[in-house]
């Protein structure tokens, strides 16, 4: 009889363990730099195999050269190494970075986050890891500075036809601003709800391109701003 409690005991304590809430995955954490100089940088990160979203998933590495908080902007490199979750053992994942030479002295940071195929985050972007450049490279693994605010991740479009049109509008009726060749890489700044067409940053303004045809995105794109569609630029008002 005085098994009861205890038996009553151990089933309270099981169903309270499982409607326990289930702890979120993180999937891509621990970031650590090895070899770097002011051209290259080995990033490792810890790779947990649990991902959830729209397959094929992807690692992404990005650095930031110019100190604004955004990582992998146009002209910073961003790698991507493909992930495949088995939700079994964890498994490092390193990638080498290069990137034109600073001036030595030159604080360079690196950050890394999981993005599925359709531009969506998975994991939250690691605390970035920073460091001052030496042409001699430097070989000591360099853990995550905790006092660095979570990162920006830039949003890029590559050109991937001979020329692009860059209107001041989300549509070809708007006044044209210049072109953009192929292999060309311009910062994202956001998306119309068709989705049709992105803002850019384009020769110190924002300009507007038709993508779908003429560029490829790189980054978490699907959180882009939304803004409204625009068929036409608005009519001359009367003097």
């Amino acid at each position: 009889m005085k098994r009861f409690p205890i038996l009553a005991l151990g089933i309270m304590l099981l169903i309270g363990w499982l409607a326990m809430p289930t702890p979120a995955h993180a999937n891509v954490t621990e970031l650590v730099l090895h070899t770097r100089t002011c051209g290259t940088v080995t990033a490792f990160i810890l790779y947990d195999t649990f991902s959830e979203g729209t397959s094929p998933f992807w690692a992404a590495f990005a650095v930031d050269l110019n100190g604004n908080g955004v990582f992998g902007e146009a002209g910073e490199p961003v790698r991507y190494v493909r992930v495949f979750p088995t939700q079994g053992q964890a498994e490092a994942i390193g990638m080498r970075l290069t990137f034109p030479a600073l001036p030595e002295g030159s604080t360079i940071a690196v950050t890394a986050y999981e993005v599925d195929s359709a531009g969506v985050p998975v994991s939250p972007q690691i605390s970035p890891v920073r460091y001052q450049c030496k042409h001699r490279p430097a070989k000591d693994p360099l853990p995550p500075n905790t006092d660095i605010a979570v990162p920006g991740v830039g949003i890029v479009a590559k050109i991937r036809v001979a020329a692009v049109t860059v209107f001041d509008g989300p549509s070809a009726t708007f006044r044209p601003l210049g072109g953009l060749g192929k292999g060309t890489y311009v910062n994202v700044l956001a998306r119309n709800e068709r989705g049709d067409w992105l803002q850019i940053q384009f020769k110190g303004q924002k300009g507007w391109i038709m993508w779908q045809t003429q560029a490829i995105l790189f980054g978490p794109y699907a959180t882009l701003p939304v803004l409204p569609n625009v068929e036409s630029p608005p009519a001359p008002t009367a003097q």
